[in-house]
Parts: structure tokens; C-alpha cells; sequence
């Protein structure tokens, strides 16, 4: 992978470009694994921290959700606790590997979300909590193929590998040369375009630079989306082991 990476370096310093079929049989799919991975890398770390404003959008109605969130790649886990709305305020979420638990202070129980509900709306947005639960498995659970190179963007079509236990029947990705995304595009198994996912709005947090807006649109709602800001993130700061508790699902803060 590092041998093929150093290789599409030096064709494009020297202004060289390869053809898609050319890509495939000098092993594009090696490079567009790499791609995929690198911008992961840009996205997260180790571990992070973050603040979001979430806006749900339609033609007559906006909602805002604002809300902290707690990464930990490495083992797989991450925590979210809602600020505002009052209404969901202190409601949170934990992910424990392919478990997620959401919590609701008005019951005063939390509930784990069981394999019928991933595909269900994350608190009303265009997201769903398979988005959550599945943030590790984009490099892994799919075979990456390079479709095409110009103008500074790589295609990278995604497809599941063999009992891979994902949704979606095919992802198309869109990256710059540096590895930032531009968007994704999620087809079901029959090959229909189900979203879009942009990234813009490019800034330097954390100490690199990074997409704060993500604009997530179903095409069966044209006038609905869901705008997601990054405020503020930190990376590799070191997280206590009692956040991704059960038990801090129903504190009220760290």
C-alpha cells in the first residue's frame, strides 16, 4: 500500500495521470483503499472530542440540536450527549462496539436500539443510527475500485464485501488529491440512489484542516436536509474510561 501511495506521488508531481483501467490493473484498488483510509484519518483520531450544531431544514420549519460528542476510535466506542433543545437536553447515546444505548430522561431508562431501528432517523435528522454504529466499518466491510482522476478529484466506488453487514449497496466517494472529502452518494442494493452527503466550509480545527459542515439530503425529501456544523474539536486528548459507561448515560454532564 505504502509502495502504490509513493507511486501516485511521483506521477503527480511529474503531471502524469493514469486512465481508470489503467489504475485497476496496476492496482487501483489498492490506492482507492488508501484514499478511503486517508480521509477517515483527516475526519478522526485515536480519540476526540467535538462540539455540533445539528440543523434540521425543511421549505417551512428549522430545528437545531446542539450536542458534545466523545470518539474513541480505537476501541470502537464513542458517547453523545445532547445540550438543547430543553426538551432533549441531557439525553445521550453510547456506542460500545456494534451496540448502541440511548438514554431518555423524561422515562428515566436507557434503551439499547435493537438491529430493526439502525435505519431509523437519528434524532429526526437524515442520518440514522446505522451512521453511528458503522463509522469504523467504511474501510474494512468494502472493496474500494478507483473510477476516475481529474481535476484534482479522485471517484471511488465502494462495494460490500461478502457478508459484510452493512445497508447500502454501493457508495460513491468523491476526494480531493489531499484527501479531503467533497461528498458521498449511497445507493441501496438494487442500485438506487438513496442520499447525498456533501462536506464544505473547509477550516483549520484541532490542528489540521478539516470539512465543519456536512449537508446530508435524502432524494426522497428534496426539501428536507440536515446541516451538520463543527464548532470547535480537539484530537487525541485523553479520554476518561467512564464516559463510555452505561452508568454516565444518565449523569448530567463530566
Amino acid at each position: 500500500m505504502k509502495l502504490w501511495g509513493f507511486a501516485l506521488l511521483l506521477l503527480t508531481l511529474n503531471g502524469l495521470t493514469l486512465s481508470g483501467h489503467a489504475q485497476a490493473e496496476a492496482g487501483g484498488a489498492i490506492v482507492a483503499s488508501d484514499l478511503v483510509q486517508r480521509v477517515q484519518d483527516r475526519l478522526r483520531s485515536d480519540t476526540s472530542i467535538a462540539r455540533y450544531a445539528m440543523r434540521i431544514e425543511t421549505a417551512d420549519w428549522q430545528r437545531e440540536v446542539r450536542l458534545d460528542a466523545w470518539d474513541d476510535r480505537t476501541k470502537k466506542r464513542f458517547f453523545i450527549r445532547i445540550l438543547a433543545p430543553r426538551k432533549d437536553k441531557n439525553t445521550t447515546w453510547l456506542k460500545d462496539g456494534d451496540n448502541l444505548w440511548m438514554y431518555l430522561p423524561k422515562l428515566e431508562r436507557d434503551i439499547r436500539i435493537p438491529p430493526s431501528m439502525m435505519l431509523s432517523n437519528w434524532m429526526g435528522s437524515d442520518f440514522t443510527n446505522d451512521d453511528l454504529v458503522k463509522m469504523e466499518s467504511v474501510v474494512k466491510d468494502y472493496t474500494h475500485q478507483l473510477l476516475a482522476d481529474s481535476d484534482d478529484i479522485y471517484t471511488v466506488e465502494s462495494t460490500p464485501k461478502p457478508d459484510a453487514p452493512v445497508v447500502w449497496g454501493k457508495i460513491v466517494r468523491r476526494i480531493t488529491h489531499d484527501a479531503m472529502p467533497l461528498s458521498e452518494d449511497y445507493y441501496d442494493e438494487h442500485g438506487k440512489h438513496i442520499r447525498h452527503l456533501a462536506f464544505d466550509q473547509v477550516k483549520h480545527m484541532g490542528g489540521r484542516d478539516i470539512p465543519s459542515r456536512w449537508i446530508m439530503q435524502q432524494l426522497a425529501t428534496p426539501d428536507k436536509r440536515t446541516v451538520m456544523i463543527l464548532e470547535r474539536i480537539s484530537f487525541d486528548t485523553p479520554i476518561k474510561a467512564r464516559t463510555f459507561s452505561r452508568a454516565n448515560l444518565r449523569s448530567k454532564g463530566h
